[in-house]
């Protein structure tokens, strides 16, 4: 596939931030986001400047950035594809961040524009702008909530009007849960979902990992979170395969993003570089 994004960042630089009509008076545009950092690294609009600024110090430190998140996107298109052609038309995406470049409902809707998604994010603003690319789709939404607060997101109404959990779900959940810190129980987090869900779902999952000769590099960009946020926890291949406890997993398992079924041979080259695991995995007895 050909990277999208400006690896300048010149499309997402602009010191003009983005202002929407539905940004909640209450938001302060000084302080950092990680679901806007997403955006600005991937070329997005949806940012400001600490979002940038903070992106251009990661890019100092891994300037790989760019192409490990675009990566991530590639991984989930295919894992949608799995899942749609599976026959599931409904996905529930655990700290979405903000949909643009080509997201979970664009990818479903482009099979069924009948396919319902929500999306559950804890940053206000990322919800705000969610609410504003999606607006005028009634089989979409995105949620403010915590989303290692199953019970809440469950219980949502919007969550509980547009997912039907008598039916197959792809639970996606992509470079979130390593912010997850092991204190949140986030396997136990994940059981909870999956306890509500059909035979025939679906977890797709993304991780950042110290696996391998990144595990330093992945160490110094950890540390540079300190300044702005909870410190992340990058996991081992083993770690994060326990949280697919109850799901099979897929062919080839876990495994660095490219090396995730990539539609060439070629596209794999080089994945031991791309310091996330993705794995997709099915309801044990479906």
């Amino acid at each position: 596939m050909t990277d999208p994004t400006d690896p300048t960042g010149a499309s997402a630089g602009s010191d003009l931030d983005a202002v929407f009509d539905d940004l909640p008076s209450n938001i302060d545009t000084d302080v950092f986001s990680v679901a806007r950092l997403y955006d600005f690294l991937l070329g997005g609009k949806h940012n400001f400047a600490p979002d940038r600024d903070f992106g251009r110090q990661l890019l100092a430190i891994e300037p790989n950035g760019r192409m490990i998140l675009q990566q991530n996107r590639y991984f989930l298109a295919r894992a949608i594809k799995v899942m749609l052609d599976d026959g599931v038309r409904q996905f529930l995406d655990l700290g979405s961040g903000i949909p643009t470049q080509n997201y979970v409902h664009e990818l479903a809707h482009a099979v069924d524009p009948a396919a319902r998604i929500v999306y559950i994010d804890s940053d206000p603003a990322a919800v705000s702008h969610s609410n504003y690319i999606l607006k005028g789709d009634p089989n979409s939404g995105a949620v403010l909530g915590d989303m290692i607060d199953a019970e809440r997101v469950l219980g949502d109404p919007t969550v509980k009007s547009l997912i039907d959990f008598d039916k197959p779900v792809g639970l996606t959940a992509l470079a979130a849960w390593h912010f997850v810190d092991d204190a949140d129980d986030p396997a136990g987090v994940l059981r909870t979902y999956r306890r509500m869900l059909a035979p025939g779902s679906f977890l797709a999952l993304t991780h950042a990992t110290i696996d391998g000769a990144t595990g330093d590099l992945v160490r110094n960009v950890q540390s540079q979170y300190q300044a702005v946020m909870k410190n992340p926890s990058p996991r081992t291949r083993e770690e994060i395969t326990g949280f697919f406890d109850g799901f099979r997993i897929l062919d080839p398992g876990v495994v660095n993003l490219p090396a995730w079924r990539p539609e060439k041979p070629e596209d794999a080259v080089g994945a031991e570089n791309v310091w996330f695991y993705g794995a997709l995995g099915k309801l044990i007895g479906a």
